[in-house]
């Protein structure tokens, strides 16, 4: 048997002291509470032994009775009592408070993580890890520690009252204990496997039914939104293939549990029989032996589902953990901020994670304070990494990236991005109002200075006309705008921002003439007195700018304006040259 497959039982104990953070103090008085529980119980169920005595002695001595009686019934009503309290941990909400908590550290954690680290997780499967793995990892807490301890307590219980009562049959339940370790073993192995393909076959079918439904216009467009969709129907697929193993898998430990209590019922019927006969045993304590043990049935049948559970938790805790072994970028000593805001790069490597070619290869190069900087070339060529180097989406391997003369690693994060303004090719904008998607970058900032921005992005005209105006919904990513829109009022988010540094990727890449000139228009207003890097495809808008960077295969191969580098008649010559009879081409 392979070590270390599965997390032990004092492993999952662990885990739910980790998962239920500060409140593992009134976890832990649960489990106090549900082992005084399931021990009075195993109390109860063992005074059956005097009271069916007394019950068929000669000598019928009703006192006897109920003083057995009674004392069944406290045991009893200490038990329920002590089980109640034990549940308080789920009836009085801490463990909804456990699962917020554990909600709130997985949100920092993701704050937190490198975009790099981030962008590799799919929506779905971060999906599922905040949604259904925290569930299955903490809303059971009660129920799974409730189900461990009777397993371990009643049975065990029992044994020791029996020891009192005839040391023989108390050895004939014990010896069948043994036989219990190979089958938990046999069912964490299998129930490890099967949880781990489960979550894995889960998250890949949310993963894939979101990205099927953000996607379903274009495969309405080209008519595959049926049995076409291959990810999503092979997705579900999976999910079904799954279930189907784990259902025919965790088949065989249940009919095994019922071989086992049969056949201890049936061992110590065949020896107590021999027993009385001899004279050794009364006929009435072997009958409540067989009552008792036919009673344990319950507990021990409970192993199966008590070891599912224990799978589940030690799956979904250990995807749950994987969010939180992500490290943040570490910030050096000491913490600075930039004098100015010109960006250098000095002799800078980078390599994407799992990847084996440099994407940035050995790029030197200085924006000045207050230019307009291009970065030009062919699609792949380094272009978008560059910028995101620059919010320092992941640490570069070699050389260094630095702000107004600050290393960005001696910069915290939210300072770093707090003096840099994005405006992306593809605007998302959240599914809340106009006016709540622009005052995300200055929360603090009032109706009218949104107002001003908007004015500025050339927004106000088209959002006066909604039926809402600055109130209305946009709708899931902005859907309910057109794409000139979605640009505007994502320039007038960084208009509002102020921020001085501000980077563009191609943001009039896909407008229509009308559009891309407000588009332009209102990128006048928002670059003015700032330190602008714009990523372009059409070299014909970024003609003037100060500085010119042509970017292949993630090396910068020539920079300067825009008559220096046609003047070389090299790479930026050849594709400006392209793009001009590509223009007289449509002309004609």
């Amino acid at each position: 048997m392979r070590k270390n497959k599965f997390t032990s039982a004092y492993g999952i104990y662990k885990l739910t002291l980790e998962l239920s953070g500060d409140l593992s103090d009134d976890f832990k008085k649960s489990l106090v509470c549900f082992s005084v529980a399931f021990i009075t119980q195993g109390l109860a169920i063992g005074t059956f032994y005097p009271l069916l005595k007394r019950l068929f002695a000669d000598n019928f001595i009703f006192s006897e009775i109920l003083t057995y009686l009674g004392l069944m019934i406290l045991f009893s009503i200490i038990s329920l009592i002590a089980k109640w309290k034990g549940h308080n941990f789920d009836f009085k909400g801490k463990i909804v408070d456990v699962v917020y908590t554990l909600r709130t550290k997985l949100g920092i954690s993701l704050r937190r993580m490198p975009l790099e680290k981030l962008s590799a997780y799919k929506t779905g499967d971060l999906n599922s890890i905040f949604s259904s793995n925290v569930e299955e990892s903490v809303m059971m807490l009660g129920m799974v520690a409730s189900m461990v301890l009777q397993l371990l307590f009643v049975p065990t219980t029992i044994i020791i009252v029996t020891l009192f009562v005839d040391y023989r049959l108390a050895m004939l339940m014990i010896v069948f204990f043994p036989l219990t370790i190979p089958l938990y073993y046999r069912i964490r192995n299998v129930n490890k496997d099967d949880k781990t393909e489960y979550n894995r076959s889960h998250a890949d079918l949310e993963a894939g039914f979101i990205e099927y439904i953000q996607g379903l216009p274009v495969l309405r467009a080209v008519n595959k939104t049926g049995r076409d969709a291959r990810d999503l129907q092979a997705a579900i697929k999976r999910v079904r293939a799954s279930q189907k193993k784990g259902l025919f898998m965790t088949q065989a430990p249940f009919v095994m549990i019922g071989i086992m209590v049969q056949a201890v019922l049936l061992v110590i019927l065949f020896f107590g029989s021999f027993f009385v006969i001899a004279g050794t045993l009364e006929f009435v304590t072997l009958a409540a032996c067989i009552i008792i043990v036919a009673r344990l049935t319950e507990p021990v049948s409970v192993l199966v589902n008590v070891i599912k559970l224990f799978d589940l938790i030690d799956s979904a805790f250990n995807r749950i953990k994987t969010v939180f072994a992500s490290q943040p970028l570490q910030i050096q000593e000491p913490v600075r901020q930039p004098n100015n805001f010109d960006i250098k790069f000095d002799h800078v490597d980078f390599t994407y994670e799992n990847q084996k070619a440099k994407a940035i290869n050995n790029v030197s190069f200085h924006m000045p304070d207050r230019t307009l900087n291009a970065i030009v070339g062919d699609s792949g060529g380094g272009k978008t990494t560059l910028t995101r180097l620059i919010m320092r989406y992941a640490d570069i391997q070699r050389g260094s990236i630095k702000i107004g003369g600050v290393d960005i690693k001696n910069m915290k994060p939210d300072d770093l991005l707090k003096h840099i303004s994005v405006v992306f090719q593809d605007v998302y904008l959240f599914d809340d109002t106009i006016l709540n998607n622009i005052k995300m970058s200055n929360p603090d900032a009032t109706d009218s200075e949104v107002e001003n921005a908007a004015n500025a992005a050339y927004c106000h005209e088209f959002i006066s006309r909604l039926p809402n105006g600055y109130n209305t919904e946009v709708g899931d990513i902005g859907g309910s705008l057109s794409g000139g829109e979605r640009q505007r009022i994502s320039i007038a988010r960084a208009i509002l921002k102020n921020a001085p540094i501000v980077i563009l990727d191609e943001p009039t890449a896909a407008l229509d003439t009308e559009s891309e000139v407000a588009v332009q228009n209102a990128i006048d207003k928002l670059v003015k007195d700032k330190t602008v890097v714009v990523i372009a495809h059409r070299l014909s808008t970024v003609a003037g700018a100060d500085n010119i960077l042509v970017v292949d295969d993630g090396a910068i191969i020539e920079h300067g304006k825009h008559d220096e580098l046609i003047s070389k008649k090299g790479k930026y010559y050849n594709m400006w040259s392209a793009q001009q009879r590509a223009k007289e081409w449509q002309i004609k």
